[in-house]
């Protein structure tokens, strides 16, 4: 009996006993690098993690190369994130920051900060472990590769793969103490550069990654790599706060109606084909468009410079047909880690997995151009160049985003829908050949159709059959109303939207 009376009066005052809760994470970000504007990137990272982790941040931001006010923040901070560069304060602004690190409480730092205060130069051997010696020259797209003491490391934790646009910086060898987590190479370096790396100062944990431009913080991966590294630093668990839940998608009422282009037989033999209109209703709750690698940039100036024509075009119709309650899907292959944790992702990732039906059979002679060479006039190299979908392109909470043919399959399975209308690029290569291309989703029963005015090809005019880039464009275009599915002009498709109800 006393025994029960003792564990029930140790449950009572179990219950009663106020909950002890761990305090946020105290992190004060140091903003100082004019060239590469801190004040914006830090205020965009600010506002990543007041969002999304239990955080309380302190942005201070220099008034000038002479001048860091309120240094202070950092005696009581638990972390500090420097973005600096060059920065000429001395006296008791920098004893502030000396005094910090030399306490050997944990540190993250990024792009100039290997070179972030003009008055203590060494800050970056001593310190950071790194051997700044110059950058590459901007152009092309720093290629990141994790680096096998990275794999498994918490920084890296449910980090996806991405990319950035930004030069990449000379940083080899670094300290021998210093644990390379990610390297970086572009087509113009001879090889790998340490781009991020992790090691201990005065027994504080350190981390630096050269990368760190205003695009790069506009990159949820990146923004999760460096939120890890404030908690890791820091010797606390990561404190990410629930995900809201996803919104149900809004199926509107609506009937879609098409004029489309298609080359039917003239008889059951042979192949010579005629040009015919086709009639079609398609209700707006059943079909998607699917935009297809509009890449903010591509190996070659000449399709980036296309793509960047055609890019707000196409923004002006996909309003026009979300609004109208057509899904759009987004699909920038390769760089799907720029939107890890964006809604339009999270609602592709949330989605069961079905059957795939029994692919259907179709019949189709190799393809009218030849791109082998890249499709690129001159002597332009290929590379991945991407980082992201072109901005000029609106992304809402209502779209999706994959790149991956099942993951999309599943989602039209699960909303209902039948119908897909492409639009994108290159016509011969991806718009037909990716997963979630016209030819795989014809394969598998849905009902395609091509946007003609708003894709381009992947087509050097120097290469076989020697037209113009354009003719190439509308030879592919051709050979798809052949063999796989109509087309449409982007006219079309929004003069065949429903009316608005008054």
């Amino acid at each position: 009996m006393r025994a029960y009376l003792f564990l029930l009066l140790s449950a009572l005052a179990h219950m009663l006993a106020p909950s002890v809760q761990v305090d946020s994470l105290n992190i004060c970000l140091v903003s100082g690098s004019f060239q590469d504007d801190s004040d914006k990137a830090l205020g965009i990272f600010k506002n990543y993690l007041e969002q999304n982790f239990d955080v309380q941040c302190t942005l201070l931001k220099a008034a000038g190369r002479e001048n860091m006010p309120g240094l202070e923040a950092l005696d009581s901070s638990d972390v500090a994130l420097f973005y600096t560069d060059r920065l000429e304060i001395d006296g008791d602004q920098l004893e502030h920051v000396k005094k910090y690190c030399r306490s050997g409480k944990p540190l993250v730092a990024v792009r100039t900060a290997s070179q972030g205060f003009q008055k203590w130069l060494p800050f970056d051997k001593e310190v950071l472990g790194g051997n700044y010696q110059g950058r590459f020259d901007e152009g092309p797209t720093t290629k990141t590769v994790v680096m096998p003491s990275g794999k498994g490391h918490p920084i890296l934790d449910d980090v996806e793969t991405f990319r950035s646009r930004y030069s990449l910086y000379k940083t080899a060898p670094v300290a021998k103490d210093a644990t390379v987590l990610m390297m970086g190479r572009t087509p113009d370096s001879g090889g790998r550069q340490p781009l991020a790396w992790v090691r201990e100062h005065n027994g504080g944990r350190v981390f630096y990654t050269s990368l760190g431009g205003v695009g790069d913080f506009e990159n949820s991966a990146f923004d999760r790599m460096i939120a890890n590294a404030l908690f890791w630093t820091a010797r606390q668990p990561v404190a990410k706060k629930e995900l809201g839940s996803l919104p149900p998608r809004i199926k509107k009422d609506g009937v879609l109606r098409l004029s489309m282009r298609q080359r039917i037989p003239v008889s059951k033999k042979g192949d010579e084909r005629k040009e015919a209109t086709l009639a079609r209703e398609w209700p707006v709750a059943e079909t998607a468009v699917i935009v297809c690698d509009m890449w903010d940039k591509h190996w070659c100036d000449f399709a980036s410079e296309r793509v960047g024509r055609m890019a707000p075009v196409m923004n002006d119709v996909l309003k026009k047909a979300r609004a109208a309650g057509i899904q759009i899907i987004h699909c920038p292959s390769e760089t799907l880690g720029f939107y890890q944790d964006t809604m339009p992702r999270r609602r592709m990732l949330a989605v069961s997995p079905s059957a795939l039906p029994t692919a259907k059979k179709f019949k189709a002679p190799k393809l009218p151009i030849d791109a082998s060479d890249g499709g690129c006039p001159g002597s332009q190299k290929f590379y991945p160049a991407w980082t992201r979908q072109h901005p000029a392109i609106e992304i809402m909470d209502a779209d999706a985003i994959s790149e991956k043919g099942k993951e999309i399959f599943n989602y039209l399975e699960q909303e209902g829908i039948k119908n897909i209308i492409y639009m994108g690029v290159h016509t011969n290569i991806c718009v037909l050949g990716r997963s979630f291309g016209i030819r795989k989703m014809s394969q598998w029963g849905l009902n395609c159709a091509l946007v003609r005015d708003l894709t381009d090809a992947m087509y050097n005019p120097d290469m076989p059959p020697k037209v113009s880039h354009d003719d190439g464009t509308a030879l592919v275009v051709e050979h798809i109303e052949k063999y796989w599915c109509p087309s449409l002009l982007s006219t079309d498709l929004v003069s065949g939207l429903p009316k608005p109800k008054n």
